[in-house]
């Protein structure tokens, strides 16, 4: 038996060439406004999916009323620190009909576990792509809040028009599960 041959070269497999995203919509009938169940189905296809590198993408607009005005450079206004996980109260990952992983809450759990897991520089790369900027202080200052700085520049300052984002948060950041299984379904 030869599993312990430490002195044999390792095998390399390069076979995956490369990563091909495809995009799922709600199940129809599913409004977003509403409050309800929001659930996405990958059918059967002929395709592998790497569930730990998928994300779900967040298509936004900030307004003023329900009349769309626009918020101003000025306004002292964005979205919290991790927004997306914040508009949900539970969240399920289920594969073939079996619960892998349930989140209640998940705002405030992927908060925590983003605290803990992200380093420093997280923010400052691909963390704002998640409105993922902590505050550093406990006032709505624009000057001496750099977290809320930096997200309403995200959102009112940069995008045209103004209020409008693109959030991406991979499941990696909800679902524990994925930081430990890392293989295609």
């Amino acid at each position: 038996m030869n599993i312990l041959n430490i002195t044999e070269k390792p095998e390399i497999d390069q076979s995956i060439e490369k990563y091909e995203y495809q995009s799922y919509e709600p199940i129809t009938a599913t409004d977003l406004n509403r409050p309800g169940e929001i659930r996405l189905n990958i059918e059967t296809q002929d395709l592998f999916t790497h569930l730990s590198r998928s994300y779900l993408v967040f298509d936004g607009k900030l307004v003023k009323n329900a009349d769309d005005a626009q918020y101003a450079n000025a306004d002292v206004i964005t979205l919290t620190n991790n927004a997306m996980m914040h508009l949900f109260n539970n969240i399920k990952c289920q594969l073939s009909g079996q619960e892998i992983e349930s989140l209640f809450h998940p705002g405030q759990e992927t908060t925590m576990l983003g605290l803990l897991k992200f380093p420093d520089d997280f923010q400052k790369s691909t963390g704002l792509n998640q409105l993922w900027f902590n505050d550093s202080g406990a006032k709505a200052h624009l000057q001496n809040n750099a977290g809320l700085g930096v997200r309403q520049h995200y959102i009112i300052q940069k995008p045209d028009p103004n209020g409008t984002f693109s959030s991406r948060v991979s499941l990696k950041h909800i679902f524990g599960f994925y930081d430990d299984y890392d293989k295609v379904v």
